[in-house]
């Protein structure tokens, strides 16, 4: 299950083209985009009286037109078409929907979705203000308390890992352990004055350590690697190439393969396949380190990733790829993964045994 936001347009906005988010420019769009944000949802789209369902980073015109102008046939018709966009990118029975949005921006959109929430029912905009700033406001204090210790300890295991040997492609597999966690980091991406980590992973079979590298570097199977197909949807993305539609399906089984045969471009799909091959190959150097206990290595991978999300200085270049993912997660996180972010980060004995664990003291 999913989460989304939508967020209902504004009157106020830029006077030019301009990426969604930043079009509306009322101090009510912006608490609703912050608050929006602060929940780290899978999605967030605006609600536009004109263009219907917009991803944050899609560029628009500017408009004049409200649906609080707009007669009730007029809106239905309107809510219709959202309605399609949202099938198309969502799930309308499963998903979980949390407007942040006026009655006329939802009231024909509620009565198809079968799990919603509208956390300022009720409320005029001068409480929805209040009620979105006093959130703002905690979550800051919170930040606040958090941010310290993940800042410090992100520092900290930069440096630990920036200075162990770095492997590349092609890799000798005898300097992979069976079992263990790989740290990623990326070309011209850099963080604590190093090299920027870009991902971490692991594996839950024993030994696979060694097969999950391959699944990543070589084996050119996106069903097979989420880091792959990351990879390929910001690559197509980026492209504003339609096959990514394609590329989303999983043809993990025979059934999937067979009941999607006429529909995917197989040979364009191979094409994708090889550019990804060539950006991760070209693109990424890593290292790793041993960890035999599958649940150490699955509590450890969630706790590296948690704490550089955390980080405010672990933060994507202006040109990093990932910024053209679809997925709002990567590029909110600034990592390409969109799982264990923003949850609980390294404490001062994790670092410790960290070290321990790196054999940098006994």
């Amino acid at each position: 299950m999913a989460t989304i936001v939508l967020i209902s347009c504004v009157s106020k906005k830029l006077s030019k083209k301009a990426k969604a988010r930043d079009l509306y420019t009322s101090p009510l769009f912006k608490y609703n985009l912050k608050y929006a944000l602060s929940l780290s949802p899978d999605k967030i789209f605006i609600l536009s009286a004109k263009y219907g369902l917009l991803d944050l980073d899609e560029e628009v015109e500017p408009y004049n037109k409200t649906l609080n102008k707009m007669k009730s046939k007029e809106i239905e018709k309107w809510a219709e078409d959202v309605l399609n966009q949202l099938k198309k990118v969502s799930n309308l029975d499963e998903d979980e929907f949390i407007f942040l949005a006026g009655e006329n921006y939802r009231k024909f959109l509620i009565s198809h979705i079968k799990n919603y929430k509208i956390p300022m029912k009720g409320l005029c905009i001068g409480k929805q203000l209040k009620w979105l700033k006093e959130k703002s406001e905690e979550k800051t204090e919170e930040e606040t308390k958090q941010n310290a210790k993940p800042k410090t300890n992100c520092h900290t295991i930069h440096q630990l890992f920036n200075n162990m040997p770095k492997l590349k492609f092609p890799f000798n597999n005898e300097e992979i352990p069976l079992n263990g966690i790989y740290i990623l980091f990326e070309k011209q991406e850099p963080a604590h004055g190093v090299m920027r980590i870009v991902r971490i992973g692991t594996h839950t079979g024993e030994s696979q350590l060694r097969s999950r590298l391959f699944q990543h570097f070589l084996n050119e199977n996106k069903d097979r690697s989420i880091f792959r197909k990351n990879i390929g949807r910001a690559l197509l993305n980026k492209n504003k190439d339609p096959f990514l539609k394609q590329w989303e399906l999983d043809l993990t089984t025979k059934e999937a393969k067979e009941k999607h045969f006429d529909s995917v471009d197989f040979e364009k799909q191979k094409q994708i396949e090889k550019q990804v091959s060539k950006y991760i190959q070209d693109n990424f150097t890593f290292v790793v380190f041993q960890i035999d206990d599958k649940d150490k290595r699955l509590e450890l991978e969630s706790k590296l990733i948690s704490t550089i999300s955390l980080c405010d200085e672990c933060k994507p270049s202006e040109n990093w790829f990932g910024l053209f993912s679809p997925k709002e997660k990567i590029r909110q996180g600034g990592l390409w993964l969109v799982n264990e972010l923003w949850k609980t980060p390294l404490s001062g004995e994790d670092i410790e045994e960290l070290k321990q664990i790196l054999g940098l003291i006994s």
